[in-house]
């Protein structure tokens, strides 16, 4: 199957929760999260993300339910880091 667009380098199931993705998903960002994933110097890129409810929110919920939604489910979860690698022997 061809692929189209920018290369996913942080993929999501949006079928597991936050908890259970392959790349970890964390709430700060700290020096010690080790990097899920490398991009080189100019590549477009794609990362893939969870919703702010953290999959709490499902297809079901109208838009006047999600306006109204428990304000205590925001994950605020975050993906990465993400490693820049540049290549000083290659001009731009």
């Amino acid at each position: 199957m061809a692929h189209y667009g920018a290369k996913v380098v942080v993929p999501i199931d949006l079928k597991k929760k936050p908890w259970e993705q392959k790349h970890p998903l964390h709430n700060r960002w700290h020096p010690d999260i080790p990097v899920v994933a490398e991009v080189k110097d100019g590549e477009v890129f794609r990362v893939e993300m969870v919703d702010f409810s953290g999959g709490g929110i499902t297809s079901d919920y109208s838009a006047e339910d999600v306006k109204h939604a428990d304000q205590s489910i925001s994950s605020k979860t975050k993906m990465g880091p993400l490693e820049k690698w540049s290549n000083p022997f290659v001009s731009k």
